[in-house]
């Protein structure tokens, strides 16, 4: 049976958290901003595409093919990981496929807490920068498991430098993101990802896709937000115009550029 503290879904969240966690205001500017340049149509595209990730994942992750998870496989899932795209052989190259084949199978259906599973997968990877690993631990207990599990990637929440898009659309008094290692950490994101999926559903500002997926594709746009914001301001109109389209970008982040009914 797999443990942790965060319950999300439907009823989980206090309203009166709620509030205190979430920037209303903020958060609906922001969509506001989104949807200026990307159709409802379009967000809920990408909603819908992330249900087609997460059957892959699903269907390569399943507790009882992981342990004959090959190459192919592992690929087919980074393949959809943003920062690790085409990065199957490099990781290969430093960790052996049974001892990553090992390291998923704890992370996704080991008895511990998930952030002891988080910290033990982290650290058992060789060869990546931390925030890659975080990545795919994540992503695979996120897209194996949505119901239970949630995203952080470091455009959500970066904290050694304290930007993300989940700072962007939270109260900094409200809500605590510090952890003293990755597993923790990852439990503090998920507390207040719990706030900022009710409030969103509420609001009507996460409905692109069925439950986290629609907080996935708007934490992703106000990411998208804010790269634009910051592109404009920082760097020359002639570099601004390669940036790809808002919608193109968040579904660059969220994996899901590529993927579509025969999963990509």
């Amino acid at each position: 049976m797999l443990h942790t503290p965060v319950e999300i879904g439907p009823g989980t969240a206090d309203p009166a958290v709620a509030d205190r966690v979430v920037d209303a205001e903020a958060a609906l500017e922001f969509m506001k901003e989104a949807t200026k340049v990307a159709t409802g149509t379009e967000l809920e595209d990408i909603g819908q595409r992330l249900e087609i990730k997460s059957a892959l994942f699903r269907e390569v992750l399943a507790e009882d093919r992981i342990r004959s998870l090959d190459e192919e496989g592992l690929g087919r899932i980074l393949r959809h990981i943003f920062t690790l795209k085409r990065k199957a052989k490099r990781l290969l190259r430093r960790n052996d496929l049974e001892s990553i084949r090992q390291g998923l199978g704890d992370l996704l259906y080991g008895e511990d807490d998930v952030a002891d599973r988080f910290d033990r997968f982290v650290g058992g990877v060789e060869g990546f920068e931390r925030a890659m690993i975080v990545s795919l631990a994540s992503e695979a207990l996120h897209f194996t498991d949505p119901g239970r599990y949630w995203l952080w990637t470091h455009w959500i929440w970066n904290p050694k430098t304290g930007t993300g898009a989940l700072p962007l659309v939270t109260h900094q008094e409200g809500v605590d993101l510090a952890g003293p290692s990755p597993g923790a950490v990852y439990q503090q994101v998920g507390q207040a990802l719990v706030q900022v999926d009710a409030a969103g559903h509420a609001a009507g500002y996460a409905r692109s896709g069925k439950g986290l997926f629609g907080t996935d594709v708007f934490l992703a746009c106000v990411y998208a937000v804010y790269m634009f914001t910051v592109f404009r301001v920082k760097l020359s109109q002639e570099f601004n115009r390669i940036l790809p389209e808002l919608p193109e970008l968040v579904e660059r982040v969220l994996g899901v550029h590529e993927i579509g009914e025969g999963h990509g």
